[in-house]
């Protein structure tokens, strides 16, 4: 029978991550597993791969304040959604090598995140958090629908 024992889940706060957050939880309460909350923060701004100064084409700036404040949210709805086992990480970097590495150092064996930016320009130019950790992860990656209607 399949079980999974360790889920993991990134948010940066956005609507869509949130989905993500509480499709996870319902899998974790489901499994009876841990659930990993991961907010990614960065430190810095700069270009992406050379574009135009522009807005667009800078990295977001997260705070660790605002990621431990995002945390606090995601958990709070994981709570909600019934998960029991929540612990909450935030880590500086990127969220596809932040989420690597907690699966690392976790023995994550699901990685759930959603689908944003996979269907965009963007998305297909540069990659989406979802095509990359797919990519890279030791474990199944689940992808939420989180599109709104």
């Amino acid at each position: 029978m399949l079980s999974y024992n360790v889920i993991a889940v990134g948010t940066d706060g956005s609507k869509t991550s949130l989905r993500a957050v509480q499709s996870a939880a319902s899998m974790a309460r489901a499994y009876d597993a841990t659930l990993i909350i991961v907010s990614a923060f960065y430190n810095h701004s700069g270009s992406m791969l050379g574009a135009p100064n522009s807005e667009d084409a800078r990295l977001p700036v997260v705070s660790e304040e605002m990621s431990e404040s995002y945390l606090n949210n995601a958990a709070e709805i994981a709570h909600n959604e019934g998960a029991k086992h929540i612990e909450i990480i935030a880590k500086s970097g990127d969220p596809v090598n932040a989420l690597i590495e907690v699966g690392r150092d976790y023995n994550v064996d699901l990685f759930v995140v959603g689908n944003k930016g996979i269907h965009s320009v963007r998305g297909r130019v540069f990659g989406s958090v979802a095509t990359e950790l797919t990519r890279k992860a030791h474990a199944d990656v689940v992808v939420v629908n989180t599109t709104e209607d």
